[in-house]
């Protein structure tokens, strides 16, 4: 087959892959949230993994126990895994589909949109012949981690540039989601045929919208700092309590429009998964509902450095917009119990630590 430019190869997974997804959920719409979901998953996985040549499946597949699931990144680099450049277009279509099968259709629109993003980086950022080779839409990997099976444990990894997306399955669920990480540079589009577009604009306008909705006492308990941190605080190698007692307005100090929007605001991140999935995680949230703190850092006004952040018992969601002058968004959701599989995972690992042990030394 002929190989595609990528600029070429991205719209049409977008184009081609949308609709088909689209019909296969509508005809789920009836049957109970979670049935057939991780069989889907594992399949579309074993798919992926089928088309590659043995060279490739080995860079594609490590052990469950390598201790590669457990680290992440967001800038841009190099990473482990089969890189979407390096794919031939049918094991590309099947690394495109099996991403549609981890996410919604507005989560997989948004990454294949940042995705989209490095071509207009390499575009603005090449003028005076500087190297931007790093701005490469190729240069985003997958990785599979233990066998993809229905009932078995596996985790599933995208990473590139501002894209790190981690999903681990034990036992026929979802074990967890997080670290879950999207970025876009630039936040809004300002030349060229996107021109306006803003990848990540809800992530903003949504906690405007609560901000706003604050009276004066409310307004000075959520508004946590004058000044906006350069990053969000979570960033790989910091772990959760990295945030100390949550900060903030309490949601029991809102009013019922306004505890509306802050579950909007959860809801951002479990969202971009697929259906069933996000449900279970918003299921699995909700007895934190009642617990949660909603801060802001950094200036009201548009199109200045600003930062908010949710905060509850066992998870976070941050947003920072600070560099590029506040052009340069980064979004990520983070869970305590549940990062790479969290528990779930660690139990599986422990009660099958021979089987993994073996595995890893293949």
């Amino acid at each position: 087959m002929r190989s595609l430019p990528r600029s070429t190869w991205l719209v049409l997974a977008v184009a081609l892959l949308l609709p088909a997804c689209a019909a296969r959920r509508r005809g789920r719409a009836s049957e109970e949230p979670t049935r057939g979901v991780v069989a889907d998953i594992a399949g579309a996985a074993q798919a992926f993994l089928a088309a590659l040549p043995a060279e490739q499946r080995a860079l594609a597949m490590r052990p469950l126990a390598d201790p590669e699931r457990t680290s992440w990144a967001f800038v841009p680099g190099r990473y482990a895994g089969l890189e979407l450049g390096a794919m031939d277009d049918a094991a590309r279509v099947r690394a495109l589909a099996l991403l549609q099968e981890l996410l919604s259709e507005g989560g997989y629109a948004k990454t294949t949109s940042i995705i989209a993003l490095e071509a207009h980086l390499r575009e603005i950022e090449g003028v005076g012949g500087r190297d931007v080779s790093h701005r490469d839409p190729g240069r985003y990997a997958v990785l599979v981690y233990g066998e993809p099976s229905e009932r078995g444990a596996f985790s599933l990894r995208f990473q590139g540039h501002h894209v790190s997306l981690h999903w681990s399955f034990c036992d026929g669920m979802l074990a967890g989601g997080t670290p879950h990480f999207l970025g876009s540079n630039p936040h809004e589009v300002r030349s060229g045929a996107a021109k306006g577009q803003r990848v990540l604009g809800a992530e903003e306008d949504r906690a405007r919208e609560l901000l706003a909705s604050l009276s004066g006492r409310q307004l000075e308990r959520a508004v946590i700092d004058a000044e906006a941190p350069n990053d969000v605080v979570l960033v790989p190698g910091i772990g959760l309590d990295a945030l100390g007692a949550p900060r903030g307005l309490a949601v029991s100090e809102m009013s019922l429009s306004q505890r509306a929007l802050l579950r909007a605001l959860v809801e951002l991140g479990a969202l971009n998964l697929r259906g069933e999935l996000a449900e279970a995680e918003l299921a699995r949230l909700e007895p934190e509902m009642g617990s949660l703190h909603f801060a802001w850092a950094g200036s009201s006004v548009r199109g200045r450095a600003h930062y908010w952040r949710v905060q509850g018992p066992t998870f976070a969601i941050e947003y920072d917009n600070t560099q590029n002058d506040a052009n340069h968004v980064h979004f990520l959701w983070r869970d305590r119990a549940r990062d790479f599989g969290g528990d779930p995972l660690r139990e599986h690992l422990r009660d099958h630590a021979e089987a993994h042990a073996h595995d890893a030394a293949r």
